[in-house]
């Protein structure tokens, strides 16, 4: 039996998706008592979605490279 799960000393792994999952409970009564808090939350996830991409397509904007056809011989693979 290669792999074996033991549960036995998870320590505090369990503090972060308790924390997560408060805070979404915490967004959620306070987008019901403040309803205009919703626009807010969701322009807040399109800029940071769009910021992501922007970034992403920054990193990858000098991966891109052109070869001929033509260039590859036996040594290249």
């Amino acid at each position: 039996m290669p792999y074996q799960w033991n549960t036995g000393n998870i320590g505090a792994l369990w503090i972060a998706p308790a924390l997560l999952g408060v805070a979404l409970i915490l967004f959620g009564v306070l987008v019901f008592i403040v309803p205009r808090l919703l626009q807010f939350i969701v322009a807040a996830v399109l800029v940071f979605a769009g910021c992501s991409l922007l970034g992403l397509a920054w990193h990858l904007r000098g991966r891109v490279t052109y070869r001929r056809m033509d260039d590859y011989g036996p040594d290249d693979t």
